[in-house]
């Protein structure tokens, strides 16, 4: 992707915390359905699919903190040490 266009497509912080919570909602929902009509799935898959959802859970949790320690550090800003 060329400079300028990945400047034109940057988003906000809070927006891709939007999009990966969004993700992670239907991404649940596909597992909810999993287990309402359960599949055999192969231990090696199932242990992957456990690894992406736990990287996934701490990819949003740590995003999360990123972004609050920042409106902290914001809010901060203005007032007296």
């Amino acid at each position: 992707m060329e400079p300028n266009q990945l400047a034109a497509t940057a988003v906000g912080p809070q927006e891709v915390v939007a999009k990966i919570d969004q993700k992670a909602l239907r991404l649940s929902a596909l597992l909810r359905e999993i287990d309402n009509h359960p599949i055999e799935l192969e231990t090696v898959l199932r242990d992957q699919l456990d690894d992406v959802l736990e990287m996934l859970a701490c990819r949003i949790a740590a995003t999360r903190t990123l972004l609050h320690r920042s409106s902290l550090e914001l809010t901060g800003a203005g007032s007296p040490a």
